[in-house]
């Protein structure tokens, strides 16, 4: 009689699960056979799973363990054809559309797996990379043969000197920062243009230019490598002592201070030149290592907008003011040494901050009370066209 009433009780749990499961699960029917062994006392004792996976809906289980020594011992007396039934009554049924879907979209995810398809196949590689690896391609080349012709050409020209050891690190170490400190006035710059836009139409609802739209999506990429060819350049700098014409110049320039007659080197105004603008070097190295780390997407979901707008915008900002004061402060007094412009070119670091300037002088022109209010209120929803329909159809009145 125990054994009844726990059949029972076993029979009334399969019964509630099945009913769950339809009401969840409309599509598949857990309907059993009309059988009157389905919810016998002495149905099978096996465990039991219900698992659903049809168009990535979720799967659901329900597991009953029994005894495994019952499971294992038949029953006397049992017809082996009852175990069949009762197993068929508790499996879930699959229409042949179901299951023929379930297989085709096994079979294409292992294929795709396996074998990519001609779409993937010719897709193209770092859509979004295109544009700003151009830009960095079309300043570097540039740059690079303008130093080359001034710090190598130009000695071996004129006074016969061979100078082209200068080539893998001091001329490339004068193209890293001013190609670096130009694509990160490139980030900026076009947030400007579209402040002029809106402020000459006087509202944020007119579409930008597309060339203007593409160039806006491409300023994550544009400062990732910014920080990467800033990187670079402070990686070279290091290295400046470690190499060996460093060490011989040092050698002469010890001779020559012997041979003059001098006991002390220093020169005061050289000394807070280096200290300065090194320093503002890594200030500026610092706040690009952190907009970096926060156009990670992982990162940036985790802030809110307000948070991401202050750092890209602000921060921002800052970084590229600190950068051109690092590059001016390196000048120091060259920009009226006339030994500087080589074949009457100007040195590297007034063309490096050239651009910078302009993109800083606009942006303060924008931070004026006027301006900034105007601004605002046009990205808050203000249209002017709208207003002065309004204020016509006022007047009429």
């Amino acid at each position: 009689m125990g054994r009844l009433k726990s059949g029972h009780q076993t029979c009334k749990v399969e019964c509630g699960l099945r009913q769950r499961a339809l009401e969840s699960h409309p599509v598949l029917s857990l309907e059993p056979k009309p059988s009157a062994k389905s919810c016998s006392p002495y149905s099978i004792k096996s465990p039991i799973d219900f698992t659903v996976i049809f168009q990535g809906s979720f799967v659901m289980e329900s597991r009953k363990t029994l005894d495994q020594d019952e499971v294992q011992k038949p029953e006397p007396g049992r017809n082996m054809g009852n175990h069949k039934d009762s197993n068929t009554d508790l499996q879930v049924t699959y229409t042949h559309e179901e299951l023929a879907f379930f297989h085709l979209h096994q079979t294409h995810r292992f294929d795709e797996f396996e074998y990519p398809s001609d779409q993937h196949c010719r897709g193209d590689l770092f859509p979004k990379w295109h544009l700003p690896l151009k830009i960095a391609s079309i300043s570097s080349l540039p740059i690079f043969i303008y130093t080359f012709l001034r710090d190598v050409v130009h000695p071996f020209v004129t006074t016969n000197e061979n100078t082209f050891y200068k080539i893998p690190i001091l001329v490339v170490n004068k193209v890293l920062p001013v190609v670096s400190i130009t694509l990160l006035a490139l980030v900026y710059l076009p947030g400007i243009l579209a402040a002029g836009f809106q402020l000459h139409y006087g509202t944020k609802y007119k579409r930008f230019p597309p060339w203007l739209n593409g160039w806006m999506l491409s300023r994550k990429q544009l400062g990732l490598l910014s920080f990467f060819f800033a990187s670079m350049h402070a990686c070279y700098s290091l290295c400046y002592p470690m190499r060996r014409s460093y060490r011989y110049k040092l050698l002469n320039w010890a001779y020559q201070q012997v041979k003059q007659k001098k006991e002390n080197a220093w020169i005061e105004h050289d000394v807070w030149r280096m200290e300065i603008y090194v320093s503002l070097g890594i200030l500026g190295l610092a706040l690009l290592a952190i907009l970096a780390v926060t156009s990670i997407p992982s990162v940036s979901h985790s802030l809110t907008w307000r948070e991401f707008h202050y750092i890209q915008s602000k921060m921002g900002y800052l970084a590229l003011l600190l950068c051109t004061i690092h590059t001016l402060v390196f000048a120091w007094n060259k920009w009226a040494d006339v030994n500087q412009f080589v074949w009457y070119t100007p040195p590297t670091f007034m063309i490096a901050v050239f651009l910078p300037i302009i993109v800083l002088l606009c942006k303060s022109v924008l931070l004026l009370p006027c301006l900034r209010k105007k601004i605002q209120k046009i990205r808050c929803g203000w249209d002017a066209n709208t207003e002065m329909n309004k204020t016509q159809m006022t007047s009429r009145l």
